[in-house]
């Protein structure tokens, strides 16, 4: 039974990102330099706040999540070349918050 509930779990919580990720890129023009994104990495990736960093960007706030972390001061091509598995608008994070 513990296999069948991690297994349905995991299937969500994918399926809650795939959703993510498409709202996000459908969400309008692409966020410039300056503005805030959610950097977002895969589960067997590297830290939200490493990719940052080596993009040249900054986080923003005090927290991160383990998968995705806002930040700000770099271009979307510059967080995916360093690792990111999705830039999204910071306006992302509301779709979330709002589930």
């Amino acid at each position: 039974m513990s296999n069948l509930m991690t297994w349905l779990l995991m299937t969500v919580g994918l399926a809650t990102l795939a959703a993510t990720v498409v709202l996000g890129l459908t969400s309008g023009d692409a966020p410039g330099a300056d503005d805030p994104v959610l950097v977002v990495t895969l589960p067997w990736g590297e830290d939200p706040a490493e990719v940052v960093a080596r993009a040249g960007g900054q986080a923003i706030g005090p927290l991160a999540a383990p998968l995705a972390v806002l930040a700000s001061g770099a271009t979307v091509a510059a967080f995916k070349s360093s690792g990111a598995f999705a830039v999204l608008p910071a306006s992302t994070l509301a779709l979330l918050c709002e589930s």
